[in-house]
């Protein structure tokens, strides 16, 4: 299993510690420990920066999400009450209501050859209001 970014930045910490308190070990075994330390704390920095900046996006990401999921559901909404007035206009038990209820009906399917011909079918003209 690998790790976790937060154990990974935990293991750069330990290892600039470990290289500032044996500084003078390392430089005498031939390290040049100052720019390996430099380097390292440049790359703890950076990725510390993206990071907060990555958090903050999901944070963004989470709330657009929110607000997509509403927009998309008060349409559909709206949609769906168009489609039941537009069924009613033509009598709900006429064979065009039926052939106006599959848009809602026919979403999750994939058309059927029988379908090609019927959704290629103009809708029907609503019918008359009596008063």
């Amino acid at each position: 299993m690998g790790l976790t970014e937060t154990e990974m930045l935990g293991v750069d910490e330990k290892v600039l510690e470990l290289f500032v308190q044996r500084r003078v070990a390392l430089v005498k075994a031939g390290l040049d420990a100052d720019a390996m330390v430099a380097t390292l704390e440049l790359q703890v920095a950076e990725a510390k920066t993206a990071d907060a900046v990555q958090e903050g996006l999901k944070g963004e990401l989470k709330a657009a999400t929110k607000v997509a999921t509403a927009k998309v559901r008060r349409s559909y909404i709206t949609a769906s009450g168009m489609l039941d007035m537009a069924m009613a206009a033509v009598d709900k038990t006429s064979d065009d209501a039926k052939l106006i209820q599959r848009i809602r009906s026919r979403v999750r399917d994939p058309e059927s050859p029988d379908d090609s011909a019927t959704s290629a079918r103009p809708l029907p003209e609503p019918a008359p209001i009596s008063r």
